[in-house]
Order: C-alpha cells, then sequence, then structure tokens
C-alpha cells in the first residue's frame, strides 16, 4: 500500500465523510428518539401487533416494533441508512481509478514509483476506513441513544457491536465492489451508476425473495440475506454467513488488483 495515495486520498474526502458521518449518527439517534414514544403505544395498535408482510420483508425480514433492539434493527435496514452508508462505501471506491483515467492523470500518478498494487490498496484502505468512520458515527449515535432515550438503555453494548460488526462487513464489500467495477472502467459516473445498481439488485433480490416463496431461492444471491441485524443482536447469526459476507470483499478486492494489472489504461 503506498501511504502517500492513502493520506492524499483521505484529505479530498474528509469534509464529505464528516457530513456522512454525522449522517449516520444523528439518523441512528432519531430512530432510537422515536422507539421511546411508539414502544409506549404499539401495544394498542394493530398495524404494530401484526405488521404486513412487505413491510416485514422491506425491513430485512423482522419487525419487532416492542422492543429497543427491534427498533435499531429496522434502522440498520432502513433506506436512509443503507443510502448513506453506500455513499460512504462508494465515496472513495467508485472513483478509485475510474476518475484518474477520465482525466487523464493516471499515467502521471503512476509514473512515479507508486506501482498499480499498492495504488490500488492504498484506494481500498481509504475506502474502508471511510466505511468504517461512518458505521462508528452510527455506533456513537446509538450509544448517545442508550444514555438519553427512555426505553434505549435495555440495549446491551455487546450485541450493538455484533450488529455493526455485521454492517460494517457488508458496507466493505460494497466498497470494493465499487473499486472492482471502478478498476473496470474510465468513467467516475458509470462506476458510481453500476455499483449502486448492483446494490440496488442485491437489495431487491432479498426483498422479493422475501415476499414470494416460489422465488426465495433467490436470497442466497444477495448479501442483505447474510446480514440480518436482529439475529445479530440476538447473538442467533449463523458464523458461516459472516464468512460469506467477509469473503466478498476479499474476493472483490482480488479480482479487482487481478484486472488492474493487466488493463491497457489508455481505454
Amino acid at each position: 500500500m503506498n501511504a502517500i495515495v492513502f493520506r492524499q486520498t483521505l484529505r479530498q474526502v474528509r469534509r464529505t465523510l464528516g457530513v456522512l458521518t454525522l449522517g449516520v449518527g444523528a439518523f441512528f439517534y432519531l430512530v432510537l428518539l422515536a422507539s421511546s414514544t411508539f414502544i409506549e403505544e404499539a401495544a394498542n395498535v394493530p398495524f404494530f401487533q401484526s405488521p404486513p408482510e412487505a413491510v416485514t420483508a422491506f425491513l430485512g425480514g423482522s419487525a419487532d416494533f416492542f422492543h429497543a433492539d427491534g427498533w435499531l434493527s429496522a434502522g440498520m435496514t432502513h433506506p436512509v441508512t443503507l443510502s448513506l452508508l453506500t455513499s460512504s462505501a462508494l465515496l472513495v471506491a467508485a472513483g478509485s481509478v475510474a476518475t484518474e483515467v477520465e482525466r487523464g492523470t493516471i499515467d502521471l500518478v503512476l509514473v512515479r514509483p507508486v506501482g498499480r498494487v499498492p495504488f490500488l490498496l492504498a484506494k481500498a484502505a481509504a475506502s474502508i476506513l471511510a466505511v468504517t468512520a461512518a458505521e462508528a458515527g452510527g455506533l456513537i449515535g446509538v450509544l448517545i441513544a442508550r444514555q438519553t432515550v427512555g426505553g434505549v438503555g435495555e440495549l446491551s453494548i455487546a450485541p450493538v457491536l455484533r450488529a455493526f460488526a455485521g454492517s460494517w462487513l457488508l458496507f466493505v464489500g460494497v466498497a470494493m465492489v465499487g473499486i472492482l467495477v471502478s478498476a473496470r472502467t474510465s468513467l467516475r459516473g458509470r462506476a458510481i451508476g453500476i455499483t449502486v445498481g448492483i446494490v440496488v439488485a442485491w437489495f431487491f433480490l432479498n426483498f422479493i425473495a422475501q415476499l414470494i416463496d416460489a422465488v426465495s431461492g433467490l436470497r442466497f444471491a444477495s448479501p442483505f440475506h447474510y446480514f440480518r441485524p436482529i439475529d445479530l443482536l440476538a447473538g442467533t447469526l449463523p458464523a458461516g454467513d459472516l464468512l460469506i459476507l467477509g469473503a466478498i470483499p476479499v474476493a472483490a478486492l482480488v479480482w479487482a488488483a487481478a484486472d488492474f494489472t493487466r488493463r491497457d489504461l489508455t481505454r
């Protein structure tokens, strides 16, 4: 890994990353703040007692409105959270190679004694750090809510850490897929579009598979199937699911490095 490329990359995205980190933390806090009212009133509302199947599928397979961990699980699979964390994952990753190729500066960068693999690894490390910062923001938001919001104090630290670790693995995977797409294309906008399309397709596959029994097998093709916050919070998620989440970024990064070392950078 090239330390200069790593530091320069982080310097370029530090303000945007700061905003995303604050946004993730604020959203988790707001979700848990809202839960303090709903937890008291949910027992009297039929919708919360038996949510529609579509709502359950949309929230990742579980919809528990009676406990703080159910609200945290819903927050972790909410479209706002997914959008913010996907943005943090692609903040560096999607433009890691494509931006330099698009600007015509990739040759200038690599003509220095950097090397293609150290360059790519520096971009990957910066992407992982961006995801880590955003996840840390969300964790801090939850910890603040745990101390200040009634009913949220029942959340234990260890299960919360497990859930955020699973989320971190998922979005590091998104970041490395972004690195892979960027290493294979020459336009930053195209790299972002393709990677966002992949993430949306993953979410759609998992949603449809939970909603329609006839295509339930499709869920295994989506990383979102292996990230189930409610199971992580309960400590019942199989270790194999976490291994699959961990294998995705490794495989994507190895593939990206192999392609980037062979790629003709004039195209």
